[in-house]
């Protein structure tokens, strides 16, 4: 048992496989007892150019991986959907199009159908100040000529199965963007923006965009110049009142990303205020399409946007960590063409894993995401499975250049400072109360490539501690030479644990 941070001893917890640390820098991990709480921690690291191991510790214990979990996901959907894949989000018409002013104008006496293609919306992620899904589709309908529309906007999303939620996920995660709802739209991750602004004498709260279907109760009050900013969130389960309660600065103003109810209703809610925000008159209701029905038809295309390549789309879904846009990927695996679901894409998960030479021991998944602590893998799972992404064909070792780098959006965007300029460092991070994640890969001082992984549980406090083990482990790392090291005919160790 290695221990992390500060505090009282308590009863080890219970691991699935123990070991002294091995490989060409085992004593550097001697640093991780010194300190008084208990945390359960698996370490392997391994070279890529030579196939030895540098670091291992408990290499075959199974950890709850947190958002590490997205490299399984994310690495398989590159594999079967190929880096330059597009999804293709259309709205049709159904009835009739009567041509006014010239032709120039249109005016649809019918309806309008959103067709979602179930690829995450990261539009405004890859380039802030663009325009997002809803918004870009609605301009294109304006380009097209269309003014007028009054008859029923149908949100069909059949391609998945109605499966809003990840297994394991808590009700705590519901009011907030991290535990948004899935559907086959996913405008903008499910969310919207609650901006909170003090004044002298008030607060005001208010949603962008203003369509969201949420009404805000609670009092938030006004603090002294200086004091924290307090915000409590909460929400229950189905329903669309968003209670917020706190205190922030006088003067100052806080952005919160709240997740939205009725994901369906919710995207024809943004749609049509993003056609009246491009000058379209639209009145309507909403309609979903019920499960194993259609959308009324025939039906004429009047816009289509495709998503940007499905490498672009990893990029970012790792490296802000998104987790239903990764719920979203995860089902993409499924090869039925409507009603995709979790189960069989989680099979098919497994498949590639397989072959990828991963023990079935290794893993138990029951999301996509990560959220659920109900998830288990070792660090030896994802040493491999990194391995066979590099190594990859159809990848052609692009995989690593898509996880997040220091001092680049995501969550790395802050740490590793010293590697920032360096860009030796590629990796996807993952968080969970008492859990704590780091793999992917590192280009060592010396220009040999590492692949690693670093995960913990039973983390006590902030988990401030284990990311500061994390950052020395991955930091000796980077520093490594065997030249410096082996003296005449010593190597590491142990080689890669099999």
């Amino acid at each position: 048992m290695l221990l992390l941070g500060g505090g009282a001893a308590s009863r080890p917890a219970r691991a699935s496989s123990c070991c002294t640390p091995s490989g060409w820098l085992a004593d550097s991990l001697s640093f991780l007892g010194s300190d008084g709480a208990r945390s359960r921690v698996g370490v392997l690291a391994v070279s890529l150019d030579h196939g030895d191991t540098l670091l291992s510790l408990n290499p075959d214990a199974r950890f709850i991986p947190a958002s590490n979990m997205k490299l399984f996901v994310s690495g398989a959907f590159l594999l079967q959907a190929g880096p330059q894949a597009r999804g293709v989000t259309e709205i049709a018409g159904s009835g009739k199009l009567e041509k006014k002013h010239g032709g120039r104008e249109q005016e649809l006496k019918g309806d309008l159908i959103l067709r979602g293609s179930g690829w995450p919306d990261v539009y405004q992620l890859l380039l802030p100040g663009s325009r997002g899904l809803l918004d870009s589709l609605a301009y294109l309908l304006h380009e097209a000529g269309l003014r007028k529309f009054g008859g029923t906007l149908w949100i069909d999303g059949s391609i998945f199965a109605d499966e809003p939620y990840g297994s394991g996920w808590a009700i705590d995660d519901i009011p907030f963007s991290y535990g948004a709802p899935l559907n086959a739209v996913l405008a903008n991750g499910n969310s919207a923006t609650l901006n909170v602004t003090a004044t002298a004498r008030a607060v005001s709260l208010s949603l962008d965009p203003p369509e969201t279907p949420l009404r805000i109760t609670g009092r938030v009050s006004v603090a002294e110049p200086g004091a924290m900013p307090v915000l409590s969130i909460t929400r229950e389960a189905g329903s669309h009142v968003l209670r917020v309660t706190g205190r922030i600065p006088r003067g100052t103003s806080v952005k919160r990303q709240v997740s939205v109810p009725d994901p369906d209703s919710t995207a024809g809610l943004f749609l049509l205020g993003a056609m009246r925000r491009n000058g379209i008159e639209a009145r309507a209701r909403i309609q979903s399409v019920p499960a194993g029905g259609q959308a009324p038809g025939p039906a004429i295309a009047l816009a289509r946007l495709e998503s940007p390549p499905a490498l672009d789309v990893v990029s970012m879904v790792d490296a802000y960590s998104l987790n239903a846009e990764t719920e979203a990927l995860l089902r993409h695996l499924d090869p039925a063409p409507t009603g995709k679901s979790a189960a069989p894409a989680l099979r098919r998960l497994s498949g590639y894993l397989m072959e990828a030479g991963i023990d079935t021991l290794d893993v138990s998944f029951v999301d996509g995401s990560g959220l659920s602590p109900q998830n288990l893998a070792t660090a030896r799972s994802f040493v491999r499975w990194l391995e066979f992404l590099d190594r990859a064909p159809a990848l052609g070792g692009i995989f690593r250049q898509s996880l997040a780098a220091p001092g680049a959006v995501g969550t790395l965007e802050k740490r590793f400072s010293d590697l920032a300029a360096s860009g030796s460092l590629r990796a996807k991070t993952g968080t969970l109360t008492n859990v704590s994640a780091l793999s992917g890969y590192l280009t060592t001082q010396g220009g040999e490539k590492v692949v690693f992984s670093i995960l913990s549980n039973g983390n006590r406090g902030s988990g401030s501690a284990a990311r500061a083990a994390e950052e020395r482990i991955v930091g000796i790392l980077s520093r490594f030479s065997r030249e410096r090291l082996a003296a005449p005919g010593q190597g590491p160790t142990r080689m890669v644990p099999r």
